[in-house]
């Protein structure tokens, strides 16, 4: 007797899933019929898109209202697109118990708040457009169950920058940290998690960049380290090209300084020497570049200083003749 009634149970599911998949079958074919379009996922898959339209060129009467009592019946639809000009929170109403409902097209629509009492509840959800709809900041609050929404799409509807911070700011602290928000042209709202991400790229990138930085830096301290005679035409004057020529070159000359040749530097500064060859003591060329960057007489005034491996070349160079070639 007790087998009996477990067959009994059986039995009764499989007709009632048997049943179910008729009913879907028939609303699928209704669907089609009245214009709209079904499309599976892939090859034997259970699961398919569906997209409403107006059927302006068949010989039915096209999609109404009542007809929209069919979507209740799309069990398997992942996504649906509403592309009917008198779509409205009535169309809308039939969707609440789709369970594998994972995208909502209500762009451009005559939806409003009304119509998120169902979209909230589609707890499936990962992505909805709003685009062009009536929908408000009151509206969006209803949609505060989505734990599962990726996208929103807002632009031109009623939605405020505001409301859309503070919206997706209580998603994250509730736990969806995935959620991405469009209000309009450059107005993206970046979810959490995509903004933990850049911030971490962009940390990684700096410090690459700073290794890389201080890996130059390194082989070029070794490499001026390795200049034992330096000359002012080979080692020094490049050193000025890029660094001291903008105040003290052909065309601009403080303190009627050049240090654009060899010649020009011999001049020194207001008629007085800058350095004396073989006597670091009594040249202020050298103690001009080594000085703090606080002191205003630090050599060059603005931009980086240079660096103590090009600062012991000069000094190398003035104590050891100060030679031209």
């Amino acid at each position: 007797m007790k087998v009996h009634n477990i067959f009994s149970f059986i039995v009764a599911l499989l007709a009632l899933a048997g049943m179910t998949r008729a009913d879907e079958k028939s609303a699928i074919a209704a669907v089609e019929k009245l214009g709209g379009r079904v499309l599976y996922i892939a090859k034997d898959s259970r699961e398919y898109s569906v997209t409403i339209t107006k059927n302006l060129f068949g010989k039915e009467k096209g999609f109404t209202a009542d007809d929209a009592k069919l979507l209740g019946e799309l069990a398997n639809a992942v996504e649906v697109s509403f592309q009917h000009p008198d779509t409205d929170d009535a169309w809308v109403a039939p969707l609440k118990g789709l369970k594998n409902l994972k995208k909502l097209h209500l762009e451009k629509s005559k939806i409003t708040d009304k119509a998120l009492d169902t979209v909230g509840a589609i707890g499936s959800l990962e992505y909805l457009n709003l685009y062009k709809t009536g929908v408000t900041d009151a509206g969006l609050d209803k949609l505060s169950g989505l734990k599962n929404l990726k996208t929103l799409y807002l632009w031109q509807t009623k939605v405020t920058e505001s409301k859309v911070k503070a919206f997706q700011d209580t998603q994250a602290k509730a736990g969806n940290k995935d959620l991405s928000i469009n209000l309009g042209v450059e107005k993206d709202f970046p979810s959490a998690n995509i903004l933990a991400r850049l911030a971490k790229q962009r940390a990684s990138s700096e410090e690459s960049a700073r290794e890389a930085a201080m890996k130059a830096a390194r082989v070029e301290a070794d490499r001026i380290a390795a200049i034992k005679n330096p000359t002012f035409e080979k080692d020094i004057l490049p050193i000025f090209q890029k660094t001291c020529v903008e105040c003290h070159g052909k065309d601009k000359q403080k303190a009627e300084l050049r240090l654009d040749t060899f010649a020009e530097l011999q001049k020194g500064a207001d008629g007085i020497p800058v350095f004396v060859a073989g006597k670091i003591g009594e040249s202020e060329l050298h103690a001009r570049v080594i000085l703090p960057d606080s002191d205003d007489e630090r050599m060059p005034p603005k931009g980086n200083r240079l660096s103590d491996p090009v600062a012991n070349l000069i000094k190398r160079w003035i104590e050891q003749g100060a030679k031209q070639k």
